[in-house]
């Protein structure tokens, strides 16, 4: 019966999120980064203290949503690792079923975001004023923005639910949830164009070639509708759009093994830095690679524009559309379906009276979680820097995974054998967090969201990610021979 509900309203991803942050500033933001900073901004690769960076493995993963809560008196981050351990359960008032989480019962819109990321080999070369990266690895999100919360609530509890029937909703508010799994590739080059007195100037670009393992959207323009009782749902009005390309047999609902990826495309990230130096620029005269010298700055800012592109679906792909269209739905409690080709039928013979007029292709495009990020770290003294970053996001169509805002700044200290970052950040403009991060050499472990691991309020998310990695420091090299970048006169003028 839940599902009949859940289908009926469309809101086919509205659920407990309960899958696997954001920026992972503990291996983006340093000097030490290397590969990891064009995570942020591909002309990042210049801000480095070494000229050889190899990626060995990072994983991220990231969870977030202002609906569906565990109690801070019954969540404890340990309780994840006991074998058999059974999380405490209650029941919701007008609901039979116990439930682990707990819900928001206020009328904010619901919002909710999703990562997983494993960054596999790569690695990152400096020669002079070039800059060279290869990259691979496999990411996973799912976004939900603009979730009314009575639909929120009817999805969670059920039709059941008498405090919202009989009750005219109209929301007009664009509804928004879209999820990918994909696997990308990317070539990165940057290079410092002007180098002259304070002043360092570098543009990066990467290109990405992206496999779609699968994907979905659903956009909601409009919806009016009442649910009179438990088992009727009266749709006024609904100008909704949906597509999906998944790894299932929609006949039989098993596992599709035709065809890996269900669809590829190409994506793109490109980037400036300034960089105002504390000594005065020479050029750099080196022998060897490893003797290439780094040159200490005052500050620096970053603006570049992040995952911007898309992956076309033709491999069992189906898109739908309900173009202001009423329907009726009775007895929905009885409502049950073999497969997902009958439920998909049953929708457009609901709005349409025929199971083929919904059907609107059988490819669709489903667009990256494009963001503005910009970035600006002082230099404060010796080892200690402070960096404030935004990254913004916006989706360039309906079908596009939309990145939640996050604003922070992020206090480090860092030398070559050991780094640590306290990113202070709020996320989507509503919640602050605080996180830790730690690095000894090439192993980085961090969280943006230190609460998450204690119980000091509800549990809503999680974030937690660490990267193993190698690198060879600028100027550290035992080859024999001058090494020539420019006079002692030259180096002692400062800013």
């Amino acid at each position: 019966m839940r599902t009949a509900v859940f289908f009926a309203l469309t809101l086919v991803i509205l659920a407990p999120v309960i899958s696997v942050g954001q920026s992972i500033y503990g291996t983006t933001l340093g000097n030490y980064s290397g590969v990891n900073s064009l995570q942020l901004n591909p002309a990042a690769l210049h801000n480095s203290k070494v000229y050889l960076d190899i990626q060995l493995v990072g994983i991220d993963l990231f969870v977030q949503n202002n609906y569906l809560n565990i109690s801070s008196s019954e969540y404890r981050f340990s309780n994840f690792f006991k074998a058999g351990y059974q999380w405490p359960t209650h029941n919701e008032e007008y609901s039979v079923e116990e439930r682990l989480f707990y819900h928001s019962d206020n009328t904010r819109l619901k919002t909710a975001f999703v990562q997983a990321r494993i960054n596999g080999p790569g690695a990152m070369l400096l020669w002079g004023r070039h800059a060279f990266a290869l990259t691979t690895g496999i990411r996973s999100m799912v976004s939900l923005r603009n979730v009314p919360y009575e639909l929120a609530n009817f999805a969670w509890l059920g039709l059941k639910y008498p405090p919202q029937h009989n009750i005219n909703y109209h929301d007009q508010i664009p509804v928004r949830g879209s999820g990918m799994v994909w696997a990308e590739i990317g070539l990165s080059y940057s290079n410092t164009f002007y180098a002259r007195g304070f002043n360092l100037i570098s543009a990066g670009i990467t290109i990405k070639r992206l496999m779609g393992f699968g994907g979905f959207y659903l956009h909601i323009n409009d919806l009016d509708y009442i649910v009179p009782d438990d088992s009727t749902i009266n749709i006024k009005n609904m100008d909704a759009e949906m597509a999906f390309a998944l790894p299932l047999n929609y006949q039989t609902n098993g596992l599709n093994t035709d065809k890996l990826f269900k669809g590829g495309g190409f994506g793109f990230d490109v980037g400036i830095t300034y960089q105002r130096l504390l000594y005065y620029h020479q050029d750099q005269y080196f022998n060897s690679l490893c003797a290439q010298p780094y040159e200490d700055y005052l500050y620096r800012i970053g603006v570049a524009l992040i995952d911007i592109g898309g992956i076309r679906f033709n491999n069992n792909a189906v898109k739908m559309q309900i173009a202001n269209r009423s329907s009726n739905w009775e007895e929905v409690n009885h409502l049950s379906f073999k497969n997902l080709d009958q439920f998909l039928d049953t929708l457009s013979y609901k709005f349409y009276g025929d199971t083929v007029s919904a059907y609107s292709a059988d490819k669709f495009t489903l667009w990256l979680p494009s963001a503005l990020s910009v970035q600006f770290d002082y230099h404060l003294a010796k080892s200690w820097y402070i960096n404030s970053s935004l990254i913004y996001g916006f989706p360039v169509a309906k079908g596009a995974i939309v990145r939640p805002a996050e604003l922070s700044v992020t206090p480090r200290f860092e030398t070559s054998l050991f780094e640590v970052n306290i990113p202070v950040s709020l996320y989507d403009w509503t919640q602050p967090r605080i996180g830790l991060a730690f690095r000894v050499y090439g192993i980085t472990v961090g969280t943006e969201k230190l609460g998450s691991f204690f119980h000091f309020s509800n549990f809503t998310g999680l974030d937690f990610y660490f990267s193993v990695k190698l690198f060879f420091n600028k100027g550290n090299c035992r080859l024999k021979g001058p090494v020539h970048c420019g006079s002692e006169k030259q180096k002692r003028i400062k800013y």
